[in-house]
């Protein structure tokens, strides 16, 4: 087993603790709406989060490819808890039935079932092996099918978050400037890792290499911190 450094991993660790601490600071007030499934979508990005830490400083391809593996576990169930946090949010809470629910799993669980058999269909990841950058290696390869698949339906979930969230600050628009303030947060918090993702999804990112994401969910957790004890978010 091998470790290498890189201060890449320093702001991907800085997210996983911001993640953190937001979950564990809205599982304490779990009678707001919203707070259970944002409490867990941040604990999902701060495992994400730590995960690709752990996969920057790790040296063998067989390391890097099993911390990448773990990484999905919170990347492929965070847009689903994002919407259901939405729905609480913004009063849509009756539409999160039983049925809904096992519906909204569905992808995720595929997603992660694919991903852990992955060797034996390349439908998530193919062609991977590690590339030298600099003086650390890392992970490259071409996305399989289904990475496509999961990647459309996150963008779905998150788009019709965001919309949501664009409706009820058109509602408040001429209400209180403290709901419309917490409404801006929060979609600006939903909108940093949709970017992230599109950049290194879709070949533009400036740092190749590296997986922007986690990065710009760094972002997020500033983002609903700041709505949290500026804008009384949740309370």
């Amino acid at each position: 087993m091998h470790w290498q450094f890189t201060p890449d991993v320093f702001p991907v660790i800085v997210s996983a603790v911001i993640s953190a601490v937001l979950a564990g600071f809205l599982w304490r007030r779990r009678p707001a709406p919203g707070s259970i499934p944002f409490s867990l979508l941040m604990l999902a990005v701060a495992e994400w989060s730590l995960a690709y830490a752990l996969e920057l400083v790790s040296a063998d391809l067989s390391l890097e490819l099993f911390w990448d593996n773990i990484t999905w576990l919170g990347a492929s169930i965070a847009p689903t808890l994002w919407l259901a946090f939405v729905l609480q949010y913004t009063g849509r809470a009756r539409w999160l039935t039983r049925r809904a629910v096992a519906i909204l799993a569905v992808e995720p669980l595929v997603t992660l079932l694919l991903v852990w058999t992955n060797q034996f269909h390349g439908l998530v990841e193919d062609n991977i092996s590690l590339v030298r950058s600099g003086s650390i290696s890392l992970l490259n390869m071409t996305y399989g099918l289904w990475y496509w698949i999961n990647i459309g339906y996150s963008y779905l979930l998150l788009f019709v978050g965001a919309i949501l969230i664009c409706m009820l600050i058109k509602t408040h628009i001429r209400s209180t400037h403290l709901y419309f303030r917490q409404a801006a947060a929060l979609l600006i918090a939903v909108l940093a890792p949709w970017v992230g993702n599109a950049l290194t999804a879709f070949g533009l990112n400036p740092f190749p290499d590296l997986d922007l994401t986690p990065f710009a969910f760094t972002i997020t957790g500033l983002a609903v911190a700041w709505s949290l004890f500026r804008f009384r978010l949740l309370d």
